[in-house]
């Protein structure tokens, strides 16, 4: 079976990657393709194809395959990728904390306002929807914001 999943991961990694330089809008900010191995204690992560929940098993895209009148004409997708955008405060300032996650969220979705095609890779590409998770820790507050691009293809 083929899919565009590994194709709209890559693109959006590398669209968002291209902002997280250092005078980049997501300056200080860690993309990853994916859930990383790492003891990386950066207080900022914008994650592809992972909501950056803590468990260990993930379902993070998924893909309406087509249907019998299309198959005969060629291939048409409708799939989801899961993202998220983490901030976590070395203090318990939760309104800072998820005034930077919406601010990570936003910065990566006007990024793909500026190519819902992602490079000729799908149709469209858009973000369909956001979850906001606050958590307080001894380490202080952290904020994930999950967030679904839906995207068309055909090819």
């Amino acid at each position: 079976m083929s899919t565009q999943i590994d194709a709209v991961i890559l693109a959006l990694v590398a669209k968002w990657q291209a902002l997280a330089v250092p005078a980049g809008t997501l300056a200080g900010v860690v993309v990853a393709d994916g859930p990383q191995v790492t003891d990386d204690p950066s207080p900022e992560w914008l994650f592809v194809g992972y909501d950056g929940a803590e468990t260990s098993e993930f379902a993070e895209g998924s893909v309406i395959e087509q249907d019998l009148l299309t198959f005969a004409k060629g291939k048409q997708e409708s799939g989801e990728i899961k993202c998220a955008a983490v901030a976590v405060r070395g203090d318990t300032d939760i309104s800072a904390a998820r005034l930077r996650a919406l601010a990570i969220v936003s910065a990566a979705e006007s990024a793909l306002r500026d190519d819902i095609y992602l490079g000729g890779a799908v149709m469209q590409a858009f973000v369909s929807t956001v979850t906001y998770i606050p958590t307080q820790t001894t380490a202080g507050a952290k904020v994930r914001v999950a967030f679904t691009v839906s995207y068309q293809a055909s090819f």
